[in-house]
Parts: C-alpha cells; structure tokens; sequence
C-alpha cells in the first residue's frame, strides 16, 4: 500500500499547472526546477541544476546513487510546455468532476509529478535500486540543448520509464516514429507576371510540385509520413516568385524508411522539376525511433502479471509522436513510454487528466520496479 495523497498530489499539480514554462519561459522553468529541486532533495537524493543552454533555462538531474555509473532505473520527464508566456493567468487549473485542466497538466506536469511519487516510494520499498530521475526543460523543440545529457544517462540505464501522457484509452506506449525536421529552399527567377510571364521561374510551382508528390502516401514507405507544415514565398501578386522555402516534417518507423525518403529528397535536389530551380535542403533536426528490445519486452510482461494481480488491463500501443524516451531506447535501455497520468486534447485549450487513473498507475508502476 503506497502513501498517495490525491489530496496532496493535485494541490502540487496546481501549482506547477499555475506557472508558465512554455519553451524559453526561462523564470517559469527555473520555479519548475526549484520545486523539484527541493522535493527530490527532501528524499535524500543528490540533486543538480544542469544548464545547457542559458535561453532554454535548467534541467534537473536527481540520484539516489551519485557514486555508481550504472543506472538501474531512468525516469525521463520534461517541465517545458507548448504554451506561451501570459496562457495561465487566462485559464488556469482546475477541476470539473474526475478531470484536472489546464496548459501542460498533461504535457506533461503530472507526469514529472507522477514521477516523483514513484521515486519517493521506491526509495523507500527498494533502497538498492540506482535511480535517475531527469527533467529536461527543451522537450517541445526536440530537446535541442539536453537531447546529449540524455543520450550519455541512458547508456548507463538498464531500464527507462517515460512520463509522457498516458493515452486516452489508458494504453501504455511500446514504440514510437522517429521524426525529422527540414528546411527545404528553394531559387528561381523573378519577371513581371503580366508582361514576362514565361521569362521567369516560379519557385512556387516547384515547391507545389514537391508538395503534390510527397502528399501521396501510397507511394511513400510503409507508415511513413512527410508534412509541409509551414511554406513561404512571394512578395507581390505580380511578380514570378523567385524565392520559396518550406518546413517540412517527416515521420518514420525505421531508419531504412528515412533513408529511402533523405534519398529521394536529395534526387529531387539535383534534378528539380523546372531545370532552372536552384535546391537547398537541410536536415536541421532529427529524433530517432523507440523501437522494442529484449529489456522492453521483460518490463511488459512484468507489467502484464502485475496488472492482472491489481484488477487492471494493460495495454500497449504505438505513437507517431516523438518522446525523449527514444533517446533511451536507442541506446539500448529497456523503455515503456507514456506512463503519466490518462489524459487527453494535448497541446490545445481542452488538455485535461483522468484524477482517477494516478493511483493505478502509480500502483502498477511501483509493483512493476519492485520486481526489477
């Protein structure tokens, strides 16, 4: 039997909801930190404010082993939201029936909040396991200044949980797309559109054929995806664009998948539909893949056995979502992912919890770890 108080739980939730941590919200990062600061020293855990890069704020990185390089148990969670600077004074948390609302409480506060539940229980029930607890602060941009402090704790880790959101049908999340982000420029020729209209070349009409061709998905790699998330171009409505650039999102299973799409990206490059296009494309970020393991496949099971003994189903799924328990899943730890609290309507005004779904995962999780 844990020593949970919802009570106690959702009074913290509130507080961290109540504070704006949006990406490069630095002061609202560092109250975020300082909280977790606190509470995980109070459990007699070496902690430490780890800065990576001073417009993204801290991160926080708590042990219960400081002295040994094995890592047993790795819990990732990440304190930056989606929302910016000014959104919790206009709706901040509170509670309608069994629901918890509010920017970020699923994305993923009361996951990190979670997290720290389950390391004060296990401190207690099992003293011998090398915990890490890491909250990074620059999840919602690809963890572009912590993506290495992370990858260097998860090849010291056997096993890894995840606190991103649990889904809305409670399943847990076994493996995930890797994603990779693009710049694609492109440059043609300007003329007047009225007097030259076949003197230039639209660098508009080659980016829209680059958009027609990706859009089909049938011909693109098993679940593989390539989003024009955001296109520019253009100056005036009489003039033949010569400039257009767009960003472009692709999601993917394996590397072999991305290979083949980076491949064809680099094909069309050199040899653009118009001749007289000039194509400059460029990888600006990538994650990779949360694929399965022999480490992953054991903590499935042993989740599997211990929710029949607690009454519970337990499900796993996979996400075309990205997550920083990747990281961990590439270097070779055992990972489950999405092991925050239920929740639903992420990244938008309707984020809300399941209050009733923390307790049972807490309890699973905490069965789960005491049999590693």
């Amino acid at each position: 039997m844990t020593n949970f108080s919802e009570k106690t739980f959702l009074r913290e939730l509130q507080y961290l909801v109540n504070v704006d941590s949006g990406i490069q919200c630095v002061d609202g990062l560092e109250k975020i930190a300082d909280f977790f600061v606190e509470k995980y020293a109070a459990m007699g855990m070496s902690v430490e404010r780890k800065t990576f890069d001073p417009a993204y704020g801290p991160c926080v990185e708590a042990r219960s082993h400081k002295e040994e390089r094995i890592i047993d148990l790795l819990l990732i969670c990440h304190m930056d939201t989606v929302f910016p600077e000014g959104t919790t004074v206009k709706r901040p948390f509170y509670i309608a029936g069994d629901k918890a609302y509010g920017p970020g409480v699923a994305d993923m506060k009361s996951g990190c909040l979670l997290a720290s539940v389950l390391t004060e229980e296990l401190l207690r029930e099992r003293p011998d396991l090398r915990i890490c607890v890491a909250l990074n602060c620059d999840n919602e941009v690809g963890s572009l200044s912590s993506r290495g402090w992370l990858w260097e704790l998860a090849k010291t880790s056997r096993y890894c949980l995840g606190f991103e959101v649990g889904r809305p049908d409670g399943s847990f999340v076994k493996k995930r797309k890797g994603a990779a982000y693009y710049s694609i420029k492109m440059y043609g020729k300007s003329a007047h559109a009225g007097i030259d209209p076949r003197g230039g070349a639209s660098a508009v009409i080659e980016m829209a054929n680059w958009i027609c061709r990706f859009a089909d998905f049938d011909r693109l790699p098993l679940e593989t995806s390539l989003n024009f998330g955001v296109v520019n171009a253009g100056t005036m409505y009489n003039i033949i664009p010569d400039y257009a650039e767009g960003r472009v999102d692709i999601r993917f299973q394996t590397e072999e998948d991305l290979e083949t799409i980076v491949e064809e990206i680099q094909d069309l490059c050199k040899c653009p539909y118009n001749p007289e296009i000039r194509v400059v494309a460029e990888m600006v970020s990538r994650s990779f893949p949360m694929t399965e393991n022999e480490s992953s496949e054991h903590l499935m099971s042993l989740m599997e056995e211990e929710g029949e003994k607690l009454d519970m189903e337990v499900h796993f799924s996979g996400s075309g979502g990205v997550s920083d328990a990747s990281i961990a899943s590439i270097a070779g730890a055992g990972v489950i992912d999405a092991c925050g609290p239920v929740g639903f309507h992420t990244h938008n005004e309707k984020e809300g919890i399941l209050i009733s779904s923390i307790r049972p995962r807490l309890e699973l999780l905490l069965a789960v770890c005491k049999r590693l």
